[in-house]
């Protein structure tokens, strides 16, 4: 079934938790994918004298390995950094994040990440189920600089198989078995430019980027800036490690749909840090402020008065600014993704992505610094939702506000919240799944201080009155 099961797991990852400030429950199910990619983190009070709660829920590709990294260390750093100290909890956040990134390429912490991952024997089977699906993009969505330099146009049905660590076989129409031998000479004759205009697009950097993300955005002014000033001034970017280990073939096919085909560690030689990668949300309650950090598609959500407050947005490389960024650090977007490959522009780990030796982490094609928002919490504020996109390819934040909203007030816990969502954002099967059928992870944490715990205890007493 390929990247599905032929049933889903359904078996849930549950807590749940008190103190005096925040009541929290969590539910974490593997639903139909072939393995769990998710963590999260709960920690209600993040020291003994503290006010503070930090909540967290990281959503894993490529391998569970830098998911797990981030639920175990995030909070921590966070109480360490230079910002927490310094009462600045939005800078506090970013560091966090940041710090991450820093931690994943020690050679120290390759041992950690391996036992996060699970070992050798779980790699070779991922390694595996990788040489089978290799990533298709379809060469019409490719920029017009790369199809000119292939010689084809947005309208010629051949689609681009990203390999790493060697092109494999050339496959035929639908990718199944080999090509004839005079398509397979057409497709080699073409081999050779597609991995220059490939290799070229990875470093590529100067004027004719920016006209590209203009012409991608349609809106000149929200992505031209950062090239306006001196464009002819950009790095010209030396190939890392791992561009220098992808290959690209031209194949012909009808359909193709992308897959991944992320290794979740280098081969020999210089260590660049793991492949995986995850997104990250972290919500940090403290003093009466709520102050939320993302880097992905996850999301938060805070219920005022049942009316959602969205407390994050989702990073995606078509949006203007992260395009014109990654376009600005020698990458392209095809179908959606950086480089063809990965569909978020913001993450922790994919190091791969992070190569631009002249720029900073801000300026990378794939960033960790996350975007942060607070919100000084008043009356009325009753809950947050943090959940990965699992839960958001099926909700609204609105709906997802009323549906734990609802079950709260009937007397449900936070953790039976957490537990009917996953079960109702499930998709029956997977025909043309798009939705219900990723790895689910959701947070509820009720905020105590701020009149919420007296409205459930009013519903519960005209529930008990009415019975």
């Amino acid at each position: 079934m390929g990247a599905y099961l032929s049933q889903p797991i359904t078996e849930k990852e549950t807590a749940e938790g008190e103190n005096e400030l925040f009541r929290y429950g969590v539910a974490a199910m593997q639903g139909w994918r072939m393995d769990m990619e998710d963590a999260h983190s709960t920690v209600l009070r993040v020291e003994p004298s503290s006010d503070a709660g930090i909540f967290a829920v990281f959503d894993g590709h490529g391998g569970k390995e830098v998911a797990k990294y981030a639920a175990v260390h995030v909070p921590q750093l966070v109480v360490e950094s230079e910002g927490y100290r310094g009462g600045q909890t939005a800078l506090a956040l970013s560091q966090a994040f940041l710090a991450v990134d820093d931690l994943l390429v020690l050679p120290e912490h390759r041992e950690e990440l391996k036992a996060l991952r699970g070992g050798d024997k779980e790699e070779k089977q991922k390694t595996r189920r990788g040489e089978e699906e290799p990533m298709v993009i379809n060469g019409g969505s490719l920029p017009d600089h790369i199809l000119e330099a292939l010689g084809l146009t947005a309208e010629s049905g051949v689609s681009i198989r990203l390999v790493r660590n060697g092109a494999r076989g050339l496959m035929g129409e639908g990718g199944e078995g080999p090509l004839s031998s005079q398509d397979a000479a057409k497709v080699k004759a073409k081999r050779k430019r597609v991995e220059a205009a490939a290799a070229a697009a990875l470093r590529r950097s100067g004027p004719s980027a920016a006209q590209d993300a203009e012409t991608s955005s349609g809106d000149t002014g929200a992505v031209g800036s950062p090239f306006d000033a001196d464009a002819d001034a950009l790095p010209v970017l030396a190939p890392s490690a791992a561009e220098e280990e992808l290959r690209v073939a031209a194949v012909v096919e009808d359909g193709a749909s992308p897959q991944p085909d992320t290794p979740s560690e280098q081969g020999e030689g210089e260590y660049l840090g793991p492949t995986a990668g995850c997104t990250a949300v972290c919500a940090l309650v403290k003093a009466g402020v709520l102050t939320v950090a993302n880097a992905g598609d996850s999301r938060c959500v805070l219920s005022r008065g049942g009316v959602a407050l969205a407390m994050t947005q989702d990073h995606k490389p078509d949006d203007p600014a992260e395009y014109a960024r990654i376009i600005n650090a020698g990458g392209f977007v095809a179908d959606g993704r950086v480089n063809g490959s990965l569909n978020l522009s913001r993450a922790l780990g994919d190091m791969e992505y992070k190569q631009s030796k002249e720029m900073g982490p801000e300026h990378q094609a794939v960033t960790a610094v996350p975007e942060v928002r607070t919100e000084t919490l008043q009356a009325g504020d009753e809950f947050l939702i943090l959940a990965c996109d699992g839960i958001w390819d099926v909700l609204t934040v609105q709906e997802a506000v009323d549906f734990a909203r609802e079950r709260l007030l009937s007397g449900k816990t936070p953790r039976e919240v957490c537990e009917a969502m996953c079960d109702h954002c499930l998709a029956p099967d997977t025909d043309n799944c798009g939705k219900g059928c990723d790895n689910m992870s959701v947070i509820v944490v009720v905020l105590k201080d701020y009149g919420f715990p007296e409205t459930l205890a009013a519903a519960r007493a005209a529930a008990a009155t009415n019975a």
